[in-house]
């Protein structure tokens, strides 16, 4: 089935980086997001089909959503091609950046029709139309910077996989998202708990506490499991904990949405909240699904390769993982700062200004635009640094994520005062984007400072008499 590979001089990219420069992490990164704003799109078609009499302009709103919809599905195909090959008709394997580059036009102009349809039909004012159309082109366009980047003119012909085939990589990512469920469902969980006694007899504080304790014990699974592979060389180990992740995931989705439902309707909730609840389970399903498959198809890959799989850890120890899990976060910061800027204190009579303040959520991730800033340039400095494997990474790092460490904290803390005694369900949700504020500093951190001990050490044999089997003294 494989025929042997000819012994060659191997083609190393740099000192300290994977063969495959931890596309592949990129690519998990970019089918999360897809899926995450496919889910997002549902929930805003739901509400608006729940409500068209307060609609304007319905054939404009729903041809834009379609365009979200398509551009989601863009989205999540080009970070499949980066994390698995694709056959083209000839049999060749296909440009794994090629999808990307699709992506990335169609973003562009997505962006650019979004912001006219806010702007002509929407009665939006220019610069919060011109904000909305920035704010949705700036992961496209930095997207566009990685896929006609010239260093990756190399994977036209196909992506290999890396020295550890991504497994620290992955693992990375799964600890610091695993890390971010666990502080916040946690956190929900013990303010849950310090409810007074006729609070908890309502009968909601119950079902949430069930809810928040199912997410720990799901974000507990995650955790194990990313350690698992920043721990071992073989995907064995950490694929066991993975399948068991993601089928604690799928079941524990299904549970909350039910107990979820029997809140909605004890409370007589209304419908937007049912569907809420609907996308709140999609998006619980969809990480656990991209995990199973990804593990599977590692792991079959090995079981083809027999003997001939080599294990081996990653020159980079997955940081470039993490490169590309920060690169994707302060692209996610620099849309809130737009949006911050140009739409939060727009005309507030607009609708689709309204919408997006609701969304807005009292600026939960603001300390104020020049922190904001500071702390956006840091965090963009620390991808670039993590992603090239520069000599000044850890220096890079360690400085944004002390920045980034105390403006999380300043930003959360006033939050968590404001919670109060009586905490909404909806408030309790803000606390997920919070915790992934704080997380992902600790986890630079704690990733960059860390020493990874070799897999396999170098020694002499000693032959039967003693002398031994290697260079002359």
């Amino acid at each position: 089935m494989f025929a042997p590979a000819p012994r060659t001089v191997v083609d190393l990219p740099s000192a300290g980086l994977p063969a495959d420069h931890g596309l592949a992490s990129l690519g998990l990164v970019m089918q999360l997001a897809g899926r995450t704003t496919g889910a997002l799109a549902a929930l805003v078609a739901s509400t608006a089909l729940l409500d068209l009499r307060h609609l304007p302009h319905p054939e404009w709103f729903w041809s834009a959503l379609a365009l979200c919809f398509v551009r989601s599905r863009l989205h999540r195909n080009a970070g499949r091609d980066l994390t698995y090959s694709r056959c083209i008709a000839d049999g060749l394997t296909a440009d794994p950046l090629e999808a990307m580059r699709g992506y990335v036009r169609f973003g562009l102009a997505h962006a650019i029709a979004v912001g006219l349809v806010a702007a002509l039909a929407f009665d939006t004012a220019a610069p919060a139309a011109l904000g909305l159309g920035a704010a949705l082109a700036v992961w496209p366009a930095v997207l566009a910077v990685v896929a006609w980047a010239p260093r990756f003119r190399r994977f036209r012909t196909g992506l290999p996989l890396g020295e550890d085939r991504g497994l620290e990589g992955t693992a990375i990512i799964m600890t610091v998202l695993g890390s971010a469920g666990a502080l916040s469902a946690g956190t929900i969980v013990l303010i849950l708990g310090a409810l007074s006694p006729q609070q908890m007899e309502h009968g909601w504080g119950v079902m949430l506490v069930v809810v928040f304790a199912l997410l720990v014990v799901r974000s507990s699974l995650h955790i194990r499991a990313g350690l698992a592979g920043l721990r071992d060389g073989s995907f064995d180990r950490p694929g066991e904990l993975a399948a068991r992740y993601a089928s604690f995931g799928v079941i524990s989705a299904f549970c909350i949405g039910g107990v979820l439902c029997l809140l909605a309707m004890a409370e007589r909730l209304t419908p937007e909240a049912i569907a809420g609840i609907a996308v709140l389970c999609w998006l619980l399903i969809t990480w656990p699904m991209v995990i199973k498959r990804y593990f599977n198809q590692r792991l079959f890959a090995e079981l083809l390769a027999g003997d001939r799989m080599i294990h081996r850890r990653a020159p980079d120890a997955g940081l470039t993982g993490l490169g590309w899990l920060l690169l994707g976060h302060a692209a996610l910061s620099a849309v809130l700062l737009i949006v911050d800027i140009t739409l939060l204190g727009a005309d507030a009579r607009a609708p689709l200004v309204q919408a997006i303040r609701w969304f807005a959520l009292d600026r939960w991730w603001s300390v104020g635009p020049s922190v904001d800033a500071v702390r956006l340039a840091l965090e963009l400095a620390a991808a670039a640094a993590l992603i090239r494997m520069s000599d000044r990474r850890r220096a890079l790092a360690t400085i944004y994520a002390v920045f980034a460490g105390a403006a999380a904290l300043a930003a959360a803390l006033p939050w968590l005062r404001a919670l109060g005694a009586y905490p909404d369900l909806w408030r309790l949700l803000e606390l997920l984007p919070i915790a992934v504020q704080l997380v992902i500093p600790v986890a630079v951190w704690r990733l960059v400072h860390r020493a990874a001990a070799p897999l396999a050490r170098a020694r002499y044999r000693t032959l039967p008499s003693g002398l031994p089997l290697g260079p002359p003294p």
